[in-house]
C-alpha cells in the first residue's frame, strides 16, 4: 500500500481503468495471448504485472487486513459479513478468475518464447501467484491448469493437484528460472514495471522466493539442508533498492488499487483494531503512529485510538468517528506502490531460517535487519533501542515467537494478506499466541469456540463449470503446511 521511496520512470497505466471498465492497451493482449499475431513479450509482461498488482492489493491485502485484526469496521456502518467471517463463495471469484484467466495465461505466453530473460521471469513471477493459491485454498489446479488450447492439450476441466506436490514443482520452476535468468541477456526494459529490466534484481526476488516456499514449509515438512545451502549462496533482496514492488503515480489512471477501488465504492471507512493497537502499545513501538492517523476531536485527540475488533454492531458508540484512528497516509494513498516482496519480510525470513536450522546467518542479526528495515521504510527512528527492548533470544519457540510477532507488525499497511498467512503459521500447537492471546474474537462471529478463519473457499464460478473441482470446505479448514 505504502509508497515507494525509489523514483521509477514508468508508472502502471492498466489496472484503475479496469475498474471503471475503461479500454486499456493491453486489452486485447489479455483476451488470448497465445493466439495474437501480434502480441510482444514487452506488452504481456506490462499486462501480466499490471494484473499482478490489482489482485495482490484489491483482492488479497483488502480481503485480509480484517482477518490480520489490524483494521475493524469503523462508526458510521453496519459489520460486515468479513468482520462476522461469513464467507460466500462467490467471494473469491475475482481473486481465482484474476489469477488463472488472466496472469498465468499472459506468464505461460512468456514461458513458451524463447526469450531467456522473460522465461525466467515468467517462471518466478508463476511461482509467485501459484504460491498464493495454495496459500488461500489448498489443493488446486496445476499441472492442467492453462491448458485449454488444442497444443495444449485442450484441457477445459483441469484437475486438482494436492497442495504439497505444487509446492514441490513451484521450488524447481523458480530453480528454473534462476537458471535461465543467470544466462539470459538484458532485453527486458521499461515494460518492467518492477525492476525495469534488472536481471540480477530479479534473480534476488526468485533466491528471496524460494527461501519463503521453503520456510511456508517448516512445521510440518522442514527443509533444513535445502535452506542452509540457498542461505549459504546469498544474493536475496536484502535493502530497500532490491524491493519488489509495483510503483503508482497516483493521477488518474495510475492509483494505487486498494485506493481506486475503496474510492470507486464507498471509501475508507476502516479504523484501527485494539488487537494490533494493544500489542504496539504494551511494546511501546513507535511505529503506532505510522500505521494510523491520530484522531482529531475528544479526549483523545492527537493520539491512537482503536476499536476492539467486530464490536461496532455491539456496542454503543455515541462518539463521533474523529475520536478514533484510521489509516495512516503512509497505509492508504493514491500513488502507494504495492509490494511483492519487502526487504524486511526475507530479513526474517533468514532470522527464522538461522534460528531453526543453523544456517550462515545470525539469527539475532537477521531479526534486528529486519526489524531496522521495517523501521526505515515507515520513516521511523528509535529501531536499534526497540530491538534491545523486544529481548529477543533463549529458545527456539521464544525466538519464533518474536519472529511471529514482529513479522506480523511489520506487514501493516504493506503486506496485510502475507500478514494474516503468517500469522497461520506460527500459531502452532506449542504456541497459539495469535488465536489464544493476541487476536480479539469479534462478538457476532458466525464461527464457534472462539475459531479463526484459515482457507478461503472455493470460489462459486470454479464449482460451477469445473467437475473435477472438489468439495466445498470452510473457513475453518487448514491448508497442508497449517498445523
Amino acid at each position: 500500500m505504502m509508497k515507494m521511496k525509489f523514483s521509477i520512470k514508468a508508472f502502471l497505466v492498466v489496472m484503475v481503468l479496469v475498474i471503471s471498465g475503461c479500454e486499456t492497451p493491453f486489452d486485447e493482449v489479455n483476451i488470448d495471448p497465445n493466439n495474437s499475431p501480434t502480441a510482444q513479450n514487452s506488452q504481456v509482461l506490462s499486462s501480466a504485472l499490471g494484473q499482478l498488482g490489482y489482485m495482490v492489493d484489491a483482492n488479497l491485502n483488502s480481503g485480509s487486513f480484517l482477518w490480520a485484526q489490524y483494521y475493524t469496521w469503523g462508526i458510521g456502518v453496519s459489520i460486515g459479513n468479513q468482520e462476522r467471517y461469513v464467507s460466500e463463495p462467490r467471494d473469491f471469484d475475482g481473486y481465482w478468475g484474476r489469477a488463472y484467466s488472466e496472469i498465468l495465461i499472459d506468464l505461460k505466453y512468456l514461458r513458451k518464447g524463447q526469450s531467456l530473460a522473460y522465461k525466467g521471469v515468467g517462471d518466478l513471477l508463476t511461482a509467485y501467484v501459484y504460491q498464493g493459491l495454495v496459500d488461500h485454498f489448498g489443493n488446486i489446479p496445476y499441472s492442467e491448469a492453462i491448458s485449454g488450447q488444442l497444443e495444449d492439450g485442450g484441457i477445459q476441466t483441469p484437475k486438482y493437484d494436492d497442495a504439497a506436490s505444487v509446492y514441490a514443482e513451484l521450488i524447481k520452476l523458480v530453480d528454473e528460472g534462476l537458471t535461465d535468468l543467470a544466462v539470459a541477456p538484458a532485453e527486458i526494459g521499461a515494460d518492467d514495471y518492477v525492476y525495469q529490466g534488472d536481471l540480477a534484481k530479479w534473480i534476488k526476488f526468485g533466491n528471496s522466493l524460494k527461501l519463503r516456499l521453503l520456510m511456508r514449509l517448516s512445521e510440518v515438512a522442514p527443509k533444513g539442508d535445502a535452506v542452509k545451502a540457498l542461505v549459504a549462496g546469498g544474493n536475496f533482496i536484502e535493502n530497500a533498492s532490491d524491493v519488489a514492488a509495483m510503483p503508482f503515480s497516483g493521477v488518474s489512471g495510475s492509483q494505487n488499487p486498494m485506493y481506486a477501488s475503496f474510492e470507486f465504492g464507498v471509501g475508507d471507512f476502516y479504523f484501527a483494531s485494539n488487537a494490533t493497537v494493544n500489542v504496539l502499545n504494551d511494546l511501546n513501538d513507535p511505529r503506532l503512529s505510522a500505521f494510523y492517523s491520530p484522531a482529531t476531536t475528544g479526549t483523545f485527540k492527537d493520539q491512537i485510538r482503536g476499536i476492539n475488533q467486530g464490536t461496532i454492531d455491539n456496542e454503543p458508540f455515541t462518539a463521533p468517528s474523529s475520536d478514533y484512528s484510521g489509516s495512516s497516509a503512509i497505509a492508504y494513498g493514491p500513488a502507494n506502490s504495492v509490494i511483492l516482496m519487502s526487504d524486511w519480510e526475507v530479513w526474517f525470513l533468514r532470522a527464522e531460517a538461522a534460528a531453526r536450522y543453523g544456517t550462515a546467518d545470525n539469527d539475532a542479526s537477521a531479526f534486528a535487519n529486519a526489524v531496522e528495515h521495517n523501521f526505515s521504510y515507515l520513516g521511523v527512528s528509535g529501531a536499534p533501542a526497540y530491538t534491545a527492548s523486544l529481548n529477543y533470544g533463549g529458545s527456539l519457540d521464544n525466538k519464533l515467537d518474536k519472529i511471529a510477532v514482529q513479522k506480523w507488525i511489520s506487514m501493516n499497511g504493506t503486506q496485510e494478506d502475507e500478514g494474516w498467512i503468517e500469522t497461520r503459521r506460527f500459531d502452532r500447537p506449542s504456541s497459539r499466541l495469535f488465536t489464544n492471546g493476541i487476536f480479539q474474537y469479534p462478538p457476532l462471529s458466525v464461527l464457534a469456540n472462539k475459531a479463526y478463519p484459515s482457507a478461503w473457499l472455493y470460489p462459486s464460478t470454479e464449482r460451477s463449470l469445473n467437475p473435477n473441482a472438489p468439495a466445498q470446505r470452510t473457513i475453518t479448514d487448514k491448508v497442508f503446511w497449517d498445523n
